[in-house]
């Protein structure tokens, strides 16, 4: 296989590719081996009926490891050894697959079952319909499946979600085949009991029907897309395609061409997610079937930065960003400042993930840009977003201590955190994160412009 003509070979190789130095072209075996070993592997987590009295109980734990640590090994090594010479926006995609799917082995095999005694159960997901119109507005402790960038209520359902955990394990080669795919397929944890936080977004709930996906993408996603498509292809066609640097235009077209990148990736996300919704909706109630809200905010109800990377923005490396960088700061800071386990390290968390997020990003720079000059826009980018999370919690605790003490002396409680909100809060919020977001993000736009994944967007 590993001889077999690949798209590598048939499409000309891109001149601004700056690959790592002694990479070779990604070939079929290459790309197919680290997740088929993975699955093999996957197949022999879940424990096996009474496995502790049967001779293989000691061949299997062995078995299962050695060929997780061998797919673990050929995730990490994908983007240090190959490149696709074709494009630069797949390149960087292999690095992200690379570093995802190695820290995922480590994590699925290692790190849950032996540090937290933790093997994923499967979480089966019940929709009871419910009386609510699909008009009614957001609010009232329901939240809405709608209430997401692109989807609006049409004739989709109005159900209450309850999940229940399964107490036992796959039955069957035929159950287990299923739950190892399932598993590795699930990117945010759906359907398992490591899901991240979006996917545990509220009881009440929509379930959009094809009719609504189909209309999302064509009446909301694709003009976003063909629009932000549209302004990066003219602003780097007039300004950046005889080799400027993103410094080069004034302030005002950098901001544009951030806001531009930024939405073309949101919509890009989003039509994947519902295309691949359509394509496996005839599958229900199969779990692959499944698919939580990428978003769970529309923009303009954002009111900080810390609410667009909850809510404003898809969550699918939650899992690799807790393990590795949440975990990781909480214990840090419990450590530097004393602190119990039971107490909060916010802290630690918000920098924790960020930073990793910051790794990450900037390893899959690297491998476009030929090595780590150039790669440290991502990073600044995510750590910057970070320190501004810790800083508006900062204010937002001092603003709601001093309108308390305001309010006390006035005869009140200042019990109730809503009713000491201003008018002007959610104006100044909203200002507040559109900067930041943009003002950073230029660093984004900067690594990108430079390794010349935005000419690649342009489609020049």
């Amino acid at each position: 296989m590993a001889s077999l003509p690949s798209l590598s070979t048939l499409l000309p190789p891109r001149s601004d590719l700056k690959p790592l130095l002694g990479t070779t072209p990604l070939t079929p075996l290459s790309a197919l081996a680290p997740p088929v070993i993975y699955y093999l592997a996957l197949l022999l987590l879940p424990p096996f009926p009474n496995a502790s009295s049967e001779p293989t109980a000691r061949v299997i734990p062995l078995l299962r490891n050695s060929l997780a640590l061998l797919s673990g090994i050929l995730f990490f090594r994908l983007p240090l050894k190959y490149h696709v010479p074709f494009s630069v926006g797949l390149t960087c995609q292999l690095a992200l697959v690379g570093l995802y799917g190695g820290c995922r082995v480590l994590d699925a095999f290692f790190i849950s079952p032996y540090l937290f005694g933790h093997v994923p159960r499967r979480v089966k997901y019940h929709h009871a319909p419910r009386t609510d119109a699909p008009g009614t507005p957001l609010g009232a402790g329901a939240e809405s499946y709608f209430s997401l960038h692109f989807l609006t209520p049409s004739d989709g359902e109005a159900v209450t979600e309850t999940a229940t955990t399964d107490e036992g394990w796959p039955h069957g080669w035929k159950d287990r085949m299923s739950w190892a795919l399932e598993l590795e397929l699930s990117m945010r944890g759906a359907g398992f009991t490591w899901s991240s936080a979006d996917v545990r977004h509220t009881k009440s709930t929509w379930r959009p029907s094809i009719k609504d996906r189909t209309h999302s993408i064509l009446v909301h996603v694709l003009p976003v897309l063909l629009v932000s498509w549209a302004v990066t292809r003219d602003i780097y066609s007039l300004y950046l395609a005889n080799g400027q640097s993103l410094d080069d235009l004034p302030i005002a077209l950098q901001l544009v061409l951030t806001a531009a990148l930024g939405a073309f990736l949101m919509s890009a996300f989003s039509l994947g997610h519902s295309t691949f919704a359509i394509m496996l909706a005839p599958m229900a109630p199969h779990p692959l079937s499944y698919f939580p809200p990428l978003y769970t905010a529309r923009v303009w109800e954002l009111r900080s930065v810390r609410g667009f990377w909850s809510y404003g923005w898809h969550r699918l490396f939650s899992r690799l960003f807790l393990v590795y960088g949440v975990w990781p700061g909480e214990w840090l800071e419990r450590k530097l400042a004393g602190k119990s386990n039971e107490e909060e390290a916010d802290t630690g968390k918000v920098l924790g993930g960020f930073f990793s997020s910051a790794f990450v990003h900037s390893f899959a720079g690297h491998t476009v840009m030929g090595g780590w000059d150039g790669a440290f826009g991502e990073a600044w980018f995510f750590a910057g977003n970070g320190v501004a999370v810790v800083v508006e919690e900062g204010v937002r605790r001092a603003v709601v201590r001093w309108r308390r003490r305001q309010k006390r002396q006035r005869g009140g409680d200042g019990k109730d955190e809503i009713s000491l909100e201003r008018w002007y809060d959610g104006l100044i919020g909203r200002i507040w994160w559109v900067c930041v977001i943009l003002y950073t993000g230029r660093n984004f736009a900067r690594g990108w412009v430079r390794a010349g994944l935005v000419r690649e967007m342009a489609g020049l």
